[in-house]
């Protein structure tokens, strides 16, 4: 006969309903997280425009850019429960390899500071456009400048989320390979976006059209691994019930 206190799992180390809510916070991110990026997608006039030009551009996006700081924010807070399940994720899988360890928190110190900067970033960006017709082209001119710095750290931290995520993800085997390699693409176009700082400018530079697939990748891989992390989070109550009627 079966001794159920040693083969049975405990109903407390069943998947609460909020941990499977966790796992899939990350859908919710990333719906957040595109509403954000293309309402915050209006151009700037160039940093030499007329102040005509400047209060024009605010009175017309002034509602775009309050709509994106106030999803950014709400990508922020989906992101927090998502990474936390992501990391969980990727250390059940990991074993007692201290490197793979390591890689775990670099992608969740990581992604942490990527989605900090970025909420940052558009929420100063609303700013330059807050006021609309009577904004401050002056103010408006150095706020949109001020972005940059976040905008850019905002990759920096994606860069090592996707990074260490998806080369972790590989070795253990607890996602598909192809995430693996949609990973590896958008960390890649993150990085270029560095070049930005070289390039002189923030202004039209070509190396900051990096961010658009290093995005796609990111919304990609979030998806799917909420729904690996999901999955994974339904087998041991299923097993504990098998063993439950063996018993």
């Amino acid at each position: 006969m079966i001794d159920r206190r040693s083969t049975s799992r405990h109903p407390s180390d069943a998947p609460t309903s909020w941990q499977r809510l966790a796992a899939l916070s990350g859908l919710a991110f990333t719906v957040f997280l595109i509403l954000a990026w293309f309402l915050n997608g209006a151009e700037t006039p160039h940093y030499l425009a007329s102040d005509h030009d400047w209060k024009t551009w605010a009175n017309t996006t002034e509602m775009k850019g309050r709509f994106a700081a106030f999803f950014a924010l709400l990508a922020g807070l989906a992101f927090l429960p998502f990474a936390a399940t992501i990391r969980a994720l990727l250390e059940s899988a990991e074993g007692e390899d201290n490197g793979r360890a390591r890689l775990a928190q670099i992608a969740y110190a990581g992604g942490l500071i990527g989605i900090t900067s970025f909420a940052i970033a558009t929420v100063s960006f609303s700013g330059a456009s807050a006021e609309g017709a009577d904004a401050n082209p002056e103010v408006s001119r150095a706020i949109a400048t001020g972005t940059v710095g976040p905008f850019l750290v905002a990759p920096m931290g994606f860069a090592a989320f996707l990074g260490a995520g998806g080369l972790l993800a590989l070795r253990t085997g607890v996602l598909p390979p192809w995430t693996a390699v949609v990973a590896s693409v958008g960390a890649v176009s993150f990085v270029v976006t560095f070049l930005t700082t070289l390039d002189g400018t923030a202004d039209g530079s070509i190396f900051g059209y990096g961010f658009f697939p290093g995005i796609v990748a990111l919304i990609t891989w979030s998806i799917a691994t909420s729904i690996a992390a999901y999955r994974s989070l339904r087998r041991p109550t299923d097993t504990s019930v098998a063993v439950g009627a063996d018993a």
